[in-house]
């Protein structure tokens, strides 16, 4: 094996590492957060990352952010919104809800949730 075959994987090792801690801090450190968001994404049908300029569509449009998104470091939006109350304008990026790491990743966050 070369020497910069074992430098590449030491790389990718360390990132592997740097983001596990990263996640193990995020739910060590949020008291419970980490449990109420995944309750959250139990009952979501789809999640949509929403751009800030869609978010202060939504905060206009007299829609409330769920409170567990200013308990993670740093802070997101999350709105939890039926699909027939999501206004027109808000198109969004489908985010598998199965990548937990993507869903932290983003900044602001709508949850559908399954219609009953």
């Amino acid at each position: 094996m070369s020497s910069e075959t074992l430098h590449r994987r030491l790389r990718e090792m360390r990132a592997r590492a740097a983001i596990r801690k990263w996640e193990a801090r995020q739910i060590n450190h949020a008291r419970g957060a980490w449990f109420r968001f995944e309750l959250l994404l139990a009952h979501a049908e789809r999640a949509l990352a929403v751009t800030p300029k869609e978010v202060e569509m939504l905060r206009a449009s007299g829609i409330e952010e769920d409170p567990i998104g200013g308990e993670f470091e740093p802070r997101k939006s999350i709105f939890v919104i039926s699909a027939d109350r999501l206004p027109l304008q808000i198109s969004g990026r489908d985010v598998p809800l199965q990548d937990k790491r993507r869903l932290l990743m983003e900044p602001a966050l709508v949850l559908l949730p399954f219609s009953r």
